[in-house]
């Protein structure tokens, strides 16, 4: 007989001594660690009894040696742990603040370090202000779509294979005090519960709550009551969320279920079996705990700096990126208000009052730029063991066009829309890096001015802002190569960034739109200030006549482009060649060769019959 995989809840007090163990061991408030301890299989294996009290034992709790974080080992009930929001694979989902007109239900909320009651940073994760309730329902949807088109690229359903095999990779969790703003009953409230979102392996924690019938959305806002076996002749909400109610019952929920075909919740027992209590891991501790709300994402931006999986150009690229300024930051380059910024995570802290979008935008691009190549000597060997380059003068084309979608992928979180962050690849010399060049980035006005005088500015502005202005417009794109151009079945692509089969027929290098644009520098002007006026006006920007003026009536196309700026075909001159230095005398021909002689000089030569081999002898 196959024994109950199922541990059921444990004894309260061992929940309670744990959680006291816990909070003694890290430092975390008893609010946090009471929400963790529920989850906990066999708490009493974690402790050790030390002169009349119980404490952690210290293996329970190991410390990273790469990213510093102490991390909590623990054996826990299936389905501890969500998935988090906060995933660098699905970020472009969501909208950044320094997007124009961002939509706040799209737009995640700023985190923050926790803190205890004296204002000291604590090894939680908490965001800046309470969230709205709709505002955070709205927000875990977009995930939960988010995660179900990134998961396709598995080939497979994850769930399915969760149920059939159940889970070998363990997932890594982090402890974050949601405070959410509701309405009850005419007044607003925060509620404050605690969720443990998924650092490393977001979609297994996803699955894992699907198979036991429940979702991210239920452990913020509440699993329902019809779901849990709870003690009778108490009265009980609709929804629970509090996890030191809840995850008890449904521990011996499932415990019941399982063997019991009557049971409403036997198929859903049944077919999480295989994941009942599982290896869990949850970050409690870090060496630098004022950092703990960005050093906590450190072991998840390496996975997906190193995708296992499919992962969006644009977000690997991000990723980089983002990795590069939390370091910046780290190293007091930037502070935490710039950093944010720069990463697309929070407002402009230098904007001011009346501002144009462009100009604001425009000092974004250009820091972003200088931060990726950075002209100090200490912070370009920075950005090169972040990302993980040669010494400089090994460094080639591939380095710098990695630099390049880097920027131009967060670039692109400031603008209506998300390009393929390759229309910037060959934009810079390919020993751009190793000569330890760096951009002089006038504001974008100086530059057009200077522009019209001088080729070189305006050859820079167009690389490092022009071309993403036009790019926003769908104006210009990357060029897929001749492989992309000229395959089919490259719709599903999570890196085509909306390109459809029609656009990659058309062939042409952003370097190719460049070089146009730079022999017609008036009309490019005039081109780039309407699309400054359209971008400030939310409009879309009108064609350039040939005497340089907006057209009204018309609006600027790809097809226009590609006609009034067209390519540039450049073929070689022939040469003309020079005459051999060879000796072009025609030869003659000899006498027949004669036959040779046999005899002295004088003499006639007669043919003799072949010499034949003597027979072999007989004696050795």
């Amino acid at each position: 007989m196959i024994a109950n995989p199922f541990p059921g809840a444990d004894k309260q007090s061992w929940i309670q001594l744990f959680s006291e163990a816990l909070a003694e061991a890290t430092g975390l408030p008893l609010e946090i660690t009471d929400a963790i301890a529920p989850y906990i299989v066999r708490p009493k294996d974690y402790l050790t009894r030390v002169g009349g009290s119980y404490k952690l034992k210290p293996s329970a709790i190991t410390q990273d040696p790469g990213t510093k974080l102490r991390i909590l080992n623990v054996m826990a009930h299936g389905f501890a742990g969500t998935p988090g929001e906060y995933n660098e694979r699905i970020r472009g989902a969501f909208h950044s603040p320094v997007r124009p007109n961002p939509d706040p239900t799209r737009m995640l909320p700023r985190l923050a370090t926790g803190t205890d009651t004296f204002g000291q940073p604590m090894p939680f994760l908490a965001t800046s202000e309470p969230v709205a309730a709709n505002t955070l329902s709205s927000l875990i949807g977009v995930m939960e779509q988010a995660l179900s088109d990134a998961d396709g690229a598995r080939g497979y359903k994850l769930r399915d294979d969760i149920r059939v095999y159940g889970q070998n990779e363990t997932t890594l969790h982090v402890p974050l005090l949601r405070t959410i703003e509701e309405n009850h009953n005419g007044t607003s409230k925060v509620r404050r519960v605690l969720d443990q979102p998924a650092i490393k392996g977001a979609n297994r924690s996803r699955a894992r709550l699907g198979l036991f019938g429940l979702s991210a959305k239920e452990i913020v806002f509440g699993v329902e009551r019809t779901k849990l076996d709870l003690p009778p002749n108490q009265e009980y909400p609709a929804h629970i969320a509090d996890p030191a109610v809840w995850v008890p019952a449904f521990a011996d929920t499932m415990r019941a279920a399982w063997g019991d075909e009557r049971h409403p919740q036997h198929q859903i027992a049944r077919d999480a079996e295989k994941i009942a209590t599982i290896q869990l891991q949850i970050i409690v501790g870090t060496a630098n705990p004022d950092e703990f709300h960005n050093v906590v994402f450190d072991p998840n931006r390496a996975d997906h700096r190193r995708p296992p999986l499919g992962y969006s150009l644009t977000e690997k690229a991000a990723s980089d990126l983002r990795a590069v300024l939390r370091d910046a930051k780290a190293n007091g380059w930037i502070d935490e208000t710039e950093r944010a910024w720069l990463a697309g995570e929070g407002i402009d802290p230098y904007r001011i009052d009346g501002e144009d979008l462009v100009t604001t935008r425009d000092r974004r691009d250009r820091a972003l730029f200088t931060a990726v190549f950075p002209e100090d000597y200490d912070r370009a060997m920075a950005v090169r063991r972040v990302l993980g380059e040669p010494k400089r003068s090994y460094t080639n084309k591939d380095h710098v066009s990695h630099r390049l979608r880097m920027v131009s992928s967060v670039i692109g979180e400031g603008y209506r829309y998300r390009w393929n962050p390759r229309v910037l690849d060959g934009m810079l010399s390919s020993t751009f890096i190793k000569t330890h060049n760096h951009l002089d980035l006038p504001e974008w006005r100086d530059a057009l001015e200077a522009g019209l005088a001088d080729n070189g500015v305006l050859e820079d502005f167009l690389t490092t802002r022009g071309i993403h202005w036009l790019a926003e417009h769908k104006i210009i794109d990357a060029d897929r190569g001749s492989i992309g151009a000229q395959a089919g079945g490259h719709d599903n692509d999570p890196e085509d960034q909306g390109e459809t089969t029609a656009d990659r027929k058309i062939r042409r290098s952003t370097i190719s739109a460049r070089k146009a644009m730079l022999l017609q520098p008036e009309r490019t002007v005039a081109l780039m200030r309407e699309l400054a006026d359209a971008a400030n006006e939310g409009l879309a920007p009108r064609t350039i006549g040939t005497d340089n003026k907006p057209i009204d009536g018309t609006t600027a196309t790809k097809h226009w482009f590609d006609t009034e700026f067209p390519k540039v075909t450049q073929r070689r001159k022939p040469t003309k060649g020079r005459d051999s230095e060879t000796d072009p005398t025609t030869p003659t021909t000899p006498d027949p060769t004669p036959r040779s002689s046999s005899s002295r000089p004088g003499t006639t030569s007669t043919p003799t019959r072949p010499t034949t081999c003597p027979p072999p002898s007989s004696t050795w």
